[in-house]
């Protein structure tokens, strides 16, 4: 008996009068009881919890024990939404994903505001490339109908509807940014106001380097076409361009060095903002990220700018690379972006007049 009184006597928390069990009030002080529970209690409790932080995917049927984590990091399903109440009081230490038997930690998976995660960031520029894919040949298609119909002879209209992909496939980078209420630093944007001074003075600098380029590509394009190596007529197709662009009126000019600049700025923010800080992620060596950059670009253009040729490959291949150095100066997007813009520029005008 004397055991199974013990049992039911508890101590005030206030007083340390005994009191007991079937109390609630203590009769020394006359506050209200608090009832304390047991350490098997509070074990069962916390078994009871962290079942209930394993969600399964409805999409994929991977289960995630991740509270930060909103939707599926395999398929981008939604998840069932968590309380911040039960997401203070279940989650102690980091959760775990796991798919396909494996087992993986949530920091591999989470979103950061600043920096791209590898799986993140190659999953917008993939977007980017198929958005990219979609328009060029929807408007290939239409530029040919079109030659057919009328004439063979490019036009300043079909130069200028030629660069609507490129404008269009920067666009998704921004959205996503802004969609998640991430920070513009992500994509390498920065407003502080001696960055950009120093990014107006890199882009002089970058500007001139870019000319330079261009004039050792144009150089060796030509000598290719005397010696008899031009096979596709490259020296033909630029003659034929330059001469639309002098011929052409300035309202005409103007769009195409609005079309060029945004499509500059569009390119830089899917290849330096996007690709370029993911793959700083992965690989330690800064010189790797900025070849393989250079390499994929240059690919790109290669591919979506048929038939320029293998000099205009390697041109793009040194314009991309320098580009990457004088990002890699300070991480502002801003110095390739002002060199680009500048260079293009100076370069239309020299063809117009």
């Amino acid at each position: 008996m004397s055991k199974n009184n013990e049992k039911k006597v508890k101590y005030c928390v206030y007083c340390g009068a005994k009191v007991s069990e079937n109390k609630t009030y203590c009769p020394n002080c006359g506050k209200l009881m608090i009832k304390i529970e047991s350490s098997k209690t509070v074990q069962k409790t916390k078994k009871f919890q962290k079942l209930e932080i394993s969600r399964k995917c409805p999409g994929c049927g991977s289960i995630i024990t991740s509270t930060i984590i909103d939707q599926c990091p395999i398929c981008d399903t939604p998840l069932e939404k968590i309380s911040d109440f039960k997401k203070a009081v279940i989650q102690k230490k980091p959760g775990l994903i796991f798919t396909e038997k494996k087992l993986e930690p949530e920091q591999k998976f989470l979103l950061k505001k600043d920096t791209w995660n590898l799986k993140e960031g190659i999953n917008v520029f993939g977007t980017c490339i198929y958005i990219l894919v979609i328009i060029f040949f929807l408007l290939y298609t239409l530029i040919a109908f079109q030659a057919d119909l009328t004439t063979e002879e490019i036009s300043i209209e079909q130069i200028l509807i030629s660069q609507i992909p490129e404008l269009l496939f920067g666009i998704y980078p921004i959205w996503y940014i802004y969609n998640k209420k991430h920070s513009f630093n992500k994509l390498g944007f920065s407003s502080d106001s001696k960055k950009i001074l120093i990014a107006i003075l890199i882009g002089a600098i970058g500007t001139i380097v870019l000319l330079l380029i261009n004039y050792l590509s144009d150089s060796l394009i030509y000598f290719l076409s005397d010696v008899g190596l031009d096979f596709i007529g490259i020296k033909e197709s630029i003659e034929s361009q330059n001469q639309i662009i002098k011929d052409a009126n300035l309202l005409w000019i103007i769009l195409l060095i609005l079309a060029l600049c945004v499509g500059t700025i569009s390119s830089e923010i899917v290849f330096r903002g996007v690709l370029h800080n993911t793959l700083k992620q992965k690989f330690r060596n800064n010189y790797s990220v900025i070849l393989i950059v250079a390499l994929i670009y240059s690919l790109v253009m290669l591919l979506f700018s048929f038939p320029i040729g293998i000099g205009f490959f390697l041109a793009n291949l040194l314009s991309f690379t320098a580009l990457g150095f004088l990002y890699e100066l300070n991480g502002n997007i801003f110095n390739t972006i002002i060199a680009n813009i500048a260079y293009t520029i100076l370069v239309v005008i020299l063809i117009y007049i």
